[in-house]
């Protein structure tokens, strides 16, 4: 899997390509999602390894 700082580069790095300018709260929100969703990921993998209760 990706660690965090690829995504962000690899999202930034896209967006210049495009043609947009980032501002700081676009890198903030950006920074923000992908640790949030890397967050979710983690804890839903967790949530599929975990032993069963009976």
């Amino acid at each position: 899997m990706l660690d965090h700082h690829s995504i962000e580069q690899a999202l930034i790095s896209s967006a210049h390509q495009q043609g947009v300018e980032l501002n700081g709260k676009d890198l903030l929100d950006l920074r923000t999602g992908v640790a949030a969703t890397l967050a979710a990921k983690e804890r839903y993998r967790q949530c599929m390894n975990a032993s069963i209760y009976y």
